[in-house]
């Protein structure tokens, strides 16, 4: 028999969203293509767009969003968000290929 705990943990487990529990990032920095973000996980375009937002806020929190751009280079897609922190405006790059253009 599950004790209280562990029961009220199942439940709430069983109650996130799968592609939350499932959004992973990898890859660099985010300062280049090369070193981007990489996304995976993510069931949609609108999911990838709230993660890259999501590790923004915790990697972050500081910055202030400027512009964000889609860029293609050599077969891959990625969303580059020009932010504003502490006076200084810096690019990061998020390898969006896994779920571009689905929804």
């Amino acid at each position: 028999m599950l004790r209280p705990l562990a029961l009220a943990a199942t439940l709430l487990l069983a109650a996130v969203p799968a592609a939350f529990a499932e959004i992973r990032y990898q890859g660099g920095d985010g300062s280049t293509a090369e070193t981007a973000i990489v996304i995976l996980g993510a069931e949609g375009s609108s999911d990838g767009i709230q993660a890259e937002y999501d590790w923004l806020s915790r990697m972050r929190p500081e910055a202030e969003v400027i512009s964000q751009a889609l860029i293609q280079d050599e077969g891959r897609y990625y969303d580059v968000l020009t932010v504003r922190s502490g006076g200084k405006e810096e690019q990061i790059h998020f390898d969006i290929t896994e779920f571009f253009g689905t929804f």
